[in-house]
């Protein structure tokens, strides 16, 4: 289990990673729960559904890349291998940082930064490496027996479409090398970061569940819980969501 303090608004908030379920906590102006696995309700919390891919990691290494799609990933990853792409673990974080600001801003998706002293204190961040160019990266939050895909970033968007193509063998390589990574410090599940499964047609978001699929891992539901305990702090949660609509 994580947990995270954080000043949101001026206010004092913790931010709780894989706890099988919800518990009240002391001293906060709020609390978010996120990736329980367990569906309870508990009074005073707000509940929502997320849906994810999965993968068992007690499951033998060869179980798990038998399970993934010949041709749209392990295909891939040998091609990353073979043509000389490096993955380095817990290293190059400023690039990481510079490289996520530039293809969120690039994709027109919302700012999301995370600091070097977050990555080091909560998780594992992998890069991969081409003729000693950083080209993609991805950051996972993990603690005992959970590894979760946080962020990830490439240089896809800025590239040829032959580089391209090496970046997206590159990124199903990180993966990979996650996964054994996760698998070797004996954590028991590796989470792909969610799965869209929302009735309105998104081409975007369904390819990145092909993407995400051809991993083998199986779609499982987890719950985030929300409970503010101050009503100054829910009232500029409020104003807060007003605003940015």
């Amino acid at each position: 289990m994580l947990e995270i303090e954080s000043n949101r608004y001026g206010f004092k908030t913790k931010t709780i990673w894989f706890s099988d379920a919800p518990f009240e906590v002391n001293g906060y102006d709020g609390v978010v729960f996120r990736a329980c696995t367990d569906n309870v309700d508990l009074e005073g919390f707000f509940k929502r559904e997320f849906t994810t891919s999965v993968i068992d990691l007690t499951q033998d290494l060869d179980v798990i890349w038998g399970k993934m799609s010949k041709s749209s990933c392990r295909s891939a990853i040998k091609r990353a291998e073979r043509e000389g792409v490096e993955i380095l673990v817990n290293q190059e974080y400023e690039t990481f940082i510079n490289l996520n600001r530039n293809f969120r801003t690039d994709k027109g998706l919302p700012p999301f930064d995370v600091d070097v002293d977050f990555m080091k204190n909560y998780g594992t961040l992998f890069v991969s490496m081409i003729n000693g160019t950083i080209f993609g990266g991805q950051f996972y939050l993990n603690d005992d027996s959970h590894m979760r895909w946080l962020l990830g970033a490439s240089k896809r968007l800025e590239s040829t479409d032959n580089i391209k193509s090496l970046i997206g063998a590159a990124n199903r390589l990180m993966i990979w090398e996650a996964i054994q990574y996760a698998k070797t410090a004996e954590i028991g599940t590796f989470d792909m970061g969610g799965y869209y499964t929302g009735k309105i047609p998104d081409p975007q978001k369904e390819g990145i569940n092909h993407f995400k699929k051809s991993f083998g891992g199986e779609i499982v539901s987890h719950y985030t819980y929300e409970k503010d305990y101050s009503i100054i702090y829910a009232l500029a949660k409020k104003a807060t969501n007003y605003l940015k609509r």
